[in-house]
């Protein structure tokens, strides 16, 4: 399958599921309100209890005094920092939840299909298929944004290094300094942009793994980098998307850009058409993730999903003997 009718047949998918750029839509709007009701309110409150004044830490005029002062503020406001602490966390939390539950259903609608298991969505299925995928889902996120972490502690390593190169080559000669800079910024751009994409790259078809196999999180990790390493223009596909992805969002944004200059009118033409900015930056993501999931099936041998393979046991039990164990492996559940 070519990478434009892989994208059509993304796009299409979609469009059978609208209703999941609702769900999005409505994702994104309670993880703003959440922010004020769990982080705003008890903030607001603790103010009025407390009686606190931030006109001191106003009245601070460099930072030598923010830091002569700091150990009297944290004594007067420990408290303040303590509810706004705790309050993040449960924020934090709280978005965590919603967001890998959503993720979640998406997988399975978009999966289901694919596969012509659902014609169009249905918020059963959606709700269904988030409670299965959801403690997966925690666990593939988390080792994700553990590799993340790695990646920005080695860049760190890596630019830590440099610096002292280009320090060291700039005490001989300004220009021969001068290269090495250049020769080192662009080493490191490369690095860490190479290391972004596949990681990325790993993220978005570890996903597409999990919808199609249903297996653990581990084990997609463990068949998501086998299948990278032995196919490496599944990352150029991506990257593909990507930039499509980055250079329409960013011609929507500066299309409504002048619109903030308007007199009067500007402002109130420029809510709606910022409503539709995130629409249209919410169905370019569905439309990536549809197509990574065409993509990944059309190059690898898909089984059909736990719940076919158990009824087609089920009504066969006495005609089929059992599937060897390692037929199964893949589609095992959590």
């Amino acid at each position: 399958m070519s990478y434009i009718s892989t994208v059509k047949e993304g796009i299409n998918t979609i469009n059978k599921n609208w209703q999941l750029l609702v769900v999005q839509l409505l994702t994104l709007g309670l993880s703003g309100i959440s922010f004020f009701i769990i982080v705003g309110f008890p903030i607001a409150i603790a103010f009025i209890l407390f009686g606190l004044d931030l006109t001191e830490i106003l009245r601070l005029k460099d930072l030598v005094s923010v830091f002569r002062g700091s150990a009297e503020l944290l004594n007067k406001y420990f408290a303040m920092a303590l509810i706004i602490l705790l309050s993040l966390i449960i924020y934090l939390s709280f978005i965590f939840v919603i967001w890998v539950f959503a993720l979640g259903g998406t997988i399975g609608v978009i999966t289901k299909s694919i596969l012509n298991e659902i014609e169009r969505f249905s918020l059963k299925t959606f709700v269904s298929e988030g409670k299965h995928f959801f403690f997966t889902l925690a666990i593939f996120s988390s080792i994700i944004g553990a590799v993340f972490l790695a990646i920005a502690f080695f860049l760190g390593i890596l630019v830590g290094g440099a610096s002292s190169i280009i320090d060291e080559a700039k005490s001989y000669e300004a220009i021969f300094g001068l290269f090495i800079s250049f020769f080192c910024s662009l080493v490191l751009m490369s690095v860490g942009i190479a290391l972004i994409l596949i990681t990325l790259s790993a993220a978005t078809f570890g996903v597409a793994h999990l919808g199609f196999y249903r297996s653990r999180a581990m084990t997609a990790v463990k068949e998501t980098v086998k299948y990278l390493y032995s196919k490496p223009a599944a990352v150029g596909f991506y990257t593909a998307l990507l930039v499509a992805y980055i250079v329409i969002c960013f011609i929507v944004i500066l299309i409504g850009a002048p619109l903030t200059f308007i007199p009067v009118a500007g402002p109130l033409i420029s809510l709606p058409y910022q409503l539709m900015t995130y629409m249209v930056q919410g169905y370019l993501s569905l439309v990536m993730l549809a197509c990574i999931f065409h993509y990944y099936k059309g190059d690898r041998p898909v089984q059909p999903l736990l719940s076919t393979v158990a009824q087609d046991i089920s009504g066969n039990r006495a005609d089929e003997p059992a599937p060897p164990p390692d037929r199964l492996e893949g589609t095992q559940a959590n």
